[in-house]
């Protein structure tokens, strides 16, 4: 069985004013605990961040983690970013739109869409364990200006052009998010925190479809509210926990901490009382 992990942590954006001050401590803190409690060594965990997290280098990432899974072994995936939303190809003036992560090189013309994402996760080989962790916003009902870099928290989301006209003009844009990386309703995200969906990976988002997730000060330094409540949770456990475990003793932290994001959990019913980071069963 082989243990393979790919962190990416973006700060530093080529957007003026866009930039964070925590996803590179949320990869160094994750990257600590795989090590310490799951038996990762220095060479199964790849690491991208800042300014060499472009969008060619994170698909050739993902690419490479989901390709190189064989029955058996246990992967992670984690995002700590900024995320967003486009009008997707087929509209004309975001009547549809799809969900977005955020290169440090984004280019709004050509995203990395959750589309492409769910259909490279969907290539994952039958046995292979892959979770995938994303700390960044992924809502299409928020539309935050920017905030000063010594802001108390920031949201992990990043207005776009469309986003700013809207704002500008008055007028809001039409339609709703069309969710490619998510397969469950949302007629059941509103009635629970923890959802069944048929997709191959076990998904941990930062927040609800209508919240933002955090970046702040915590603990002495700056952090992904989700990851570093994630991370203490994990730590606390001595690294044994299930999934629908860690995600409740997460949102414990997180309420603790003031923080209003509630994460959620999505994936086949069958593996939220599984081990987190175990070979599937």
């Amino acid at each position: 069985m082989a243990k393979k992990a790919l962190l990416i942590g973006i700060n530093r954006y080529k957007i003026p004013g866009a930039d964070l001050r925590g996803c590179v401590n949320d990869v160094k803190n994750l990257r600590e605990v795989l090590t310490e409690f799951y038996g990762f060594k220095g060479p199964d965990i790849t690491v991208l961040t800042d300014f060499a997290a472009t969008k060619a280098a994170m698909q050739a990432a993902i690419r490479k983690l989901v390709a190189g899974g064989r029955p058996g072994d246990v992967l992670l995936l984690h995002y700590s970013g900024h995320g967003a939303n486009v009008p997707d190809k087929n509209g004309d003036e975001a009547d549809q739109r799809d969900e977005i992560l955020c290169p440090t090189d984004l280019d709004w013309k050509s995203p990395l869409t959750d589309d492409w994402l769910r259909k490279t996760l969907d290539r994952l080989r039958k046995g292979v364990h892959l979770t995938v962790i994303m700390d960044c916003c992924h809502s299409g009902t928020n539309t935050r200006v920017f905030r000063p870099p010594d802001a108390e928290s920031i949201p992990r989301y990043l207005p776009n052009p469309w986003d700013i006209m809207a704002e500008e003009s008055g007028r809001k844009l039409r339609g709703k998010v069309a969710r490619q990386l998510r397969t469950s309703s949302r007629a059941g995200r509103r009635t629970s925190d923890v959802v069944h969906a048929d997709v191959p990976e076990l998904l941990l988002t930062g927040c609800r479809d209508t919240q933002t997730s955090a970046d702040a000060f915590i603990g002495g330094s700056y952090n992904g509210a989700l990851t570093y409540c994630l991370v203490q949770a994990l730590r606390d456990a001595k690294g044994t926990v299930s999934y629908q475990d860690l995600h409740r003793r997460t949102l414990d932290k997180l309420r603790q901490g003031k923080f209003d994001q509630v994460p959620q959990l999505e994936g086949r019913r069958v593996s939220f009382g599984q081990a987190f980071l175990s070979a599937q069963t």
